[in-house]
């Protein structure tokens, strides 16, 4: 009996092991699948990944694109702080026929943030205006290397809020502002979802969401806001996801230095909080309809139709509100906040859509 069951386990452990190793080739061909994919499908383009001097610090970006002549879209991600850059092809790869889209891991996170680390520890140059200043230095940037007049802004979540103050600011170097997941303001986005999920809750739902509530509302911060969410998201399913662990393991573009900032992102929330402060401050006190209401440039906002971070009807209520030249609003049903890459092929559809009406091309 002994003799069978070390017989089985050596089975088991030799199973296990070839599962491993399969699992870990079929990894390194599809990821290199991907990679000869890109090299092909933008051989007559660009396929660069690189750090540029923004403001005297090396920031990391990426330049994608069939036709370096086509317009520019650069992508803000959210956040803060949260880099999106090494899978941002999903929903690139729809857009680099007709555009050259530029991605960028913002100062202060990613790999930009490990590339000045020895010069800025504490992120303490990582705030709201030199971040616009940055913007500005990245779009000279891709005006001069791609001879352009204008670029497209497009900006998700704390990137829309990065995006939307910025085309403003800037009407001259902006031809249209794409604002995925609009963010309008904590206040207008979570006590909308709050007072939703209320409606939805049983008793002991309602104490649990009160709870929640009363805690951020004694100590607004972004530890209280994430206890809050993390109790009305309960009451907000998400129907299509984005598979983010997929994109990653895949991504031509994904390395170590993206998997060390994800590990501190998930690591310590206060540390994490802590390195960028000043920007969660920003975030905090943030509205809107205080900071930017006149637009110089055709305006679009992409909606996951079961977004609760930023309620698709609180975004489509300001795109209303706003002054701009043309406006357009799409909701892309099932998803929710990460739309772009849940659903990329809808999503990038839409930009080209939007864009096209507006002779952006």
């Amino acid at each position: 009996m002994k003799n069978l069951l070390v017989k089985i386990l050596k089975i088991l452990r030799n199973v296990i092991a070839a599962l491993l190793v399969l699992a870990i080739l079929a990894t390194v061909v599809l990821r290199g699948s991907n990679y000869l994919h890109h090299k092909l499908q933008l051989k007559n383009g660009v396929n660069e990944t690189t750090y540029l001097d923004l403001n005297g610090q090396e920031q990391y970006v990426m330049m994608l694109g069939e036709d370096i002549s086509n317009p520019v879209i650069i992508y803000l991600h959210g956040g803060p702080a949260s880099p999106d850059t090494y899978i941002s092809y999903s929903f690139a790869d729809y857009l680099t026929a007709d555009y050259t889209f530029i991605g960028w891991d913002q100062r202060g996170c990613g790999r930009t943030y490990f590339r000045n680390e020895e010069r800025d520890p504490g992120n303490d140059t990582a705030t709201f205006a030199q971040a616009l200043d940055d913007i500005d230095q990245l779009v000279s940037y891709a005006c001069e290397r791609f001879d352009q007049e204008q670029v497209i802004i497009m900006g998700h979540s704390y990137g829309s809020m990065l995006g939307s103050v910025y085309a403003c600011e800037h009407p001259d170097r902006v031809s249209a502002y794409i604002g995925v997941g609009q963010f309008v303001s904590i206040e207008d986005a979570d006590l909308y979802s709050y007072q939703d999920a209320l409606k939805q809750a049983d008793a002991e739902g309602k104490k649990a969401l009160e709870d929640a509530y009363t805690a951020y509302c004694e100590d607004p911060g972004i530890q209280t806001l994430i206890q809050l969410r993390n109790q009305t998201s309960l009451y907000h399913p998400v129907t299509k996801e984005a598979d983010q662990f997929g994109l990653s393991l895949f991504s031509p573009y994904a390395g170590i230095d993206d998997i060390r900032w994800f590990t501190k992102q998930f690591g310590d929330l206060d540390s994490y909080v802590a390195l960028n402060q000043k920007l969660y401050d920003e975030v905090l006190k943030y509205n809107a309809y205080d900071a930017t209401m006149e637009f110089g440039c055709p305006v679009c906002f992409i909606s996951g139709a079961q977004d609760w971070v930023c309620p698709t009807d609180r975004s489509e209520a300001y795109l209303d509100a706003l002054d701009s030249p043309a406006k357009k609003m799409y909701r892309v049903d099932g998803c929710g906040h990460d739309v772009h890459c849940a659903s990329p092929e809808e999503f990038s559809g839409d930009v080209i859509s939007f864009l096209r009406d507006q002779d952006i091309r």
